[in-house]
């Protein structure tokens, strides 16, 4: 996991981000939920990619103890985080210098923040999870994936790269809600077409009986 990239610039934090913070909208109703089952089937769903990796989890590929693993990036078990808790969650919770030494980027945090264009506002003390909001879209799709995202979902132009991807994650939330909003509606407008068209076919057939 902090393998160096030769990656620079603002390239080096789109990897990043995409390798590690996974966005809500995408990643809901992804991950199954588990209850008491064997370490072995839980490590499978990890490998397979149907279950996120948890701290215990990384702990252990690292050989390390939870405790340790969590150190070598300023964290320690908590409320906050657990031994159970996602790498998403991990990794939220880490300041933007701990990040960026997760992911084995060779920026500073200081270069990051300057590339946010966010220098007055943020330090690299501060977390992950605060940061990532604040950051222009740009910093974490490439023109090509955002374009497909803009027209997938019928965007204005008032949408940029340059806007915050807090902001542009709220109109990605907006867009996927109105989407199921009107699937639904169109199943419901269904069902009665549906629930009707036996009793249309049972009148139509009794129509063509002989009359006798």
């Amino acid at each position: 996991m902090n393998e160096k990239k030769k990656a620079s610039g603002t390239d080096k934090l789109v990897n990043a981000v995409i390798a590690v913070a996974i966005a809500a909208f995408v990643c809901a109703g992804v991950y199954a939920t588990y209850g008491k089952i064997s370490e072995g089937i839980e490590e499978k769903a990890i490998t397979n990619g149907e279950k996120e990796a948890d701290v215990e989890y990384l702990a252990k590929q690292a050989n390390m103890t939870v405790e340790d693993y969590l150190a070598q990036y300023g964290l320690t078990l908590s409320d906050t985080v657990t031994k159970d808790s996602t790498e998403s969650d991990m990794t939220d919770n880490m300041t933007i210098e701990n990040y960026l030494k997760y992911t084995g980027m060779e920026q500073t945090a200081d270069q990051v923040i300057s590339d946010a264009g966010l220098t007055d506002t943020v330090t690299k003390d501060t977390l992950w999870k605060d940061f990532m909001p604040q950051m222009p879209v740009k910093m974490v799709y490439d023109e090509t994936t955002f374009n497909q995202i803009k027209e997938q979902l019928a965007l204005g132009d008032d949408v940029t790269m340059d806007m915050s991807y807090g902001d542009f994650e709220k109109i990605l939330e907006q867009a996927a809600n109105e989407a199921q909003a009107a699937a639904e509606e169109t199943a419901q407008t269904a069902a009665p077409d549906a629930e009707q068209a036996p009793e249309e076919t049972a009148a139509a057939d009794e129509a063509q009986q002989p009359q006798g």
